[in-house]
């Protein structure tokens, strides 16, 4: 009798173990495979457009009324903020949800459609009240006007020309990220030119050393010739144009800068205005002049060449002219020397 109890002990044991494995398989079957009984669910979701910006729209959630299930929800790829307003363009999937309470798990159905998120609203653009720019100074539109929309936008207008001082009316275009464009108009004022302000005490200290040292190292034929080398090499420009303000021998010079030019291309350094030119080389009287002698009016310098004629940048109409000393003060300064 012990032996057949142990037996039939035996077998209910080994009965049990072959039932808790099969539920578990059985179980596991139905989380895996998704083998369940799914309700016959005969709806056809309809493609939606939106405005970005808006909410979802509440109809999408009457279908999931219409079959009368309380397993059924719909869950949506649509990027939406904290508040659930949409954020991105693009068109995104929606799709109806079976919920199974009794396995405690959610799978997607077949039935889903799209969501096109659009936008049809023109960007704002919003400028800005008295805008002022330095002459030739830089140009950035983001001083003058601000392009506002969700989908983001960009700002163009042509080209501005700081260098012309006075207000300008510009056409700003926007363009935001559904290609909708908005235009406005701006006015931008140029700022006058400046009128160059320039120190002369340390200038002249430091630079008056270096013309004495050039000056030291040449013999007087050398600087004859030199003298000579100056006002030829300024002859070459005249014909050029007179910009006040500029260095440029080429491009525009005023009288200041074509004679600070000549020189130093020599090496040699002198003032960059022409009241500064009356404290600077050496005093000579007109009778003592030499070619490439500076001659110093009140406001206005040139190089002398020889025969009474100078070479100096003279006007903004007559620009680097060959001409005889005009009448009127002057003083005659010699730099190599």
């Amino acid at each position: 009798m012990k032996t057949e109890r142990y037996y039939i002990k035996e077998l209910i044991e080994k009965i049990g173990k072959n039932i808790i494995i099969t539920l578990s398989m059985v179980v596991g079957m139905t989380f895996v495979t998704g083998f369940y009984s799914e309700p016959n669910i005969n709806i056809k979701l309809p493609d939606i457009e939106i405005e970005l910006g808006d909410r979802l729209p509440e109809d999408i959630n009457r279908y999931t009324n219409m079959i009368n299930m309380n397993d059924l929800a719909i869950e949506s790829s649509v990027p939406l903020d904290k508040d659930g307003y949409t954020t991105t363009l693009g068109k995104y999937n929606y799709y109806l949800v079976y919920n199974d309470d009794t396995y405690h798990y959610s799978k997607l159905t077949n039935v889903k459609a799209t969501i096109n998120v659009i936008d049809t609203i023109k960007p704002i653009i919003k400028v800005k009240d008295n805008v002022k720019i330095d002459y030739d100074g830089e140009f950035k539109l983001s001083d003058v006007a601000e392009c506002i929309d969700l989908s983001g936008c960009e700002m163009s207008t042509p080209e501005l020309d700081t260098t012309k001082s006075g207000e300008h009316e510009i056409v700003i275009k926007a363009v935001d990220g559904g290609g909708n464009v908005s235009t406005a108009k701006a006015k931008v004022v140029v700022k006058e030119k400046p009128v160059p302000v320039y120190t002369y005490a340390a200038y002249y200290t430091l630079n008056i050393e270096q013309n004495n040292i050039k000056n030291a190292s040449l013999s007087e034929e050398e600087k004859n010739n030199l003298r000579v080398a100056v006002a030829n090499f300024a002859k070459q420009f005249v014909g050029n144009p007179y910009v006040y303000g500029g260095t440029s021998l080429t491009n525009g010079t005023d009288c200041s800068g074509f004679t600070m030019s000549v020189y130093a291309n020599f090496g040699y350094s002198v003032p960059r205005a022409s009241d500064a030119y009356y404290y600077i080389g050496k005093t000579v009287a007109e009778s003592e002049l030499l070619p490439g002698d500076i001659v110093v009016y009140p406001g206005h310098v040139g190089l002398y060449t020889g025969g009474g004629m100078m070479v100096h940048a003279a006007t903004p109409e007559s620009g680097i002219v060959y001409a005889p000393m005009y009448p009127g003060y002057r003083i005659y300064k010699r730099i190599i020397d």
